[in-house]
């Protein structure tokens, strides 16, 4: 009897297994894609909003600044005058400084009194301010150490920044302060005399601090003051001053920030400081934005 044939294939020989097939970086596939991080993030880089305050384009006004020495006043003025010289603008200028003229030194036509009896200034920057208030002229003063003599006149005219602002022309007030509460004191005690113009602000400079730490850290102590909180409470509002790393190659040459900016001084400032003093021009502009009717 013939055996039926198997329906199955019998196997030809062993089947090989498939032999991988070799791709460069297969060795790497299963690992995640590599995440590299910058030192500092766009969030750290980025500037905080800054603070908006009340619309004063349409009045001429009389800009102050109070501080202890060595904040940065006289400064912060120059960039002041000087970016309205830049837009063809022509504010009465004042220097009450007793000690220092360096605002003098920087502009022409700036009009100081010829005294140092106290009585006598008093008088001579109440007379400037009525000239300002009769011309309709933007002012700006630099008191310098002479914030003594505002203190005078607020003590004796409880209130007169509101008759300033009855006069037509805005009263400014710019509260320079370091990092120390005690630079806060000028506001503490004007405030208490009743001087507490609706355009003022707290100008917190960084270029006093120790660089390489945060200005959080550095100003922890200023903000977080009985002064400061109830300054802002009360509508007063928080700027900051960016530090000018060529500050000192500038000041050596008597120049203004400008010039310097663009190697008109003498000697020129090298490329690198000449960067630097733009870029703090640039970082004035952004962060005082807010209050640009507040200027000249």
């Amino acid at each position: 009897m013939t055996e039926a044939p198997s329906s199955k294939k019998k196997p030809t020989g062993t089947q090989k297994p498939a032999t991988p097939v070799f791709r460069p970086g297969s060795s790497t596939a299963g690992l995640k894609p590599a995440e590299i991080k910058p030192l500092l993030t766009s969030e750290q880089t980025r500037s905080k909003p800054v603070a908006q305050g009340l619309d004063l384009a349409d009045r001429p006004k009389i800009i102050l600044t109070a501080g202890r020495g060595k904040t940065g006043k006289t400064t912060f003025l120059r960039w002041i005058v000087e970016m309205a010289t830049m837009e063809n603008k022509a504010p009465l200028l004042a220097d009450i400084d007793p000690t220092n003229a360096t605002f003098s030194t920087f502009f022409e036509d700036v009009s100081r009194p010829d005294t140092f009896n106290q009585t006598a200034v008093r008088d001579w920057l109440q007379d400037f301010m009525e000239y300002a208030i009769k011309e309709k002229q933007t002012a700006v003063i630099d008191l310098g150490g002479g914030d003594t003599i505002l203190r005078t006149i607020a003590a004796e005219m409880p209130g007169f920044d509101a008759m300033i602002e009855e006069a037509g022309l805005a009263m400014v007030m710019f509260y320079l302060a370091g990092p120390h509460p005690e630079d806060l004191t000028p506001a503490a005690t004007l405030g208490a005399l009743g001087f507490k113009p609706r355009a003022r602000a707290f100008v917190l400079n960084e270029g006093v601090t120790p660089p390489g730490q945060s200005r959080d850290q550095v100003f922890s102590r200023v903000i977080s003051s009985n002064v400061y909180r109830d300054e802002t409470a009360d509508g007063a509002l928080t700027l900051w001053m960016p530090r000018l790393h060529a500050a000192e190659a500038v000041e050596a040459r008597t120049a203004s920030f400008v010039a310097a900016r663009d190697g008109q001084t003498e000697p020129p400032l090298g490329v690198f400081n000449r960067s630097r003093v733009g870029h703090w021009l640039k970082a004035m502009d952004a962060q005082f934005a807010g209050v640009k009717s507040w200027m000249p």
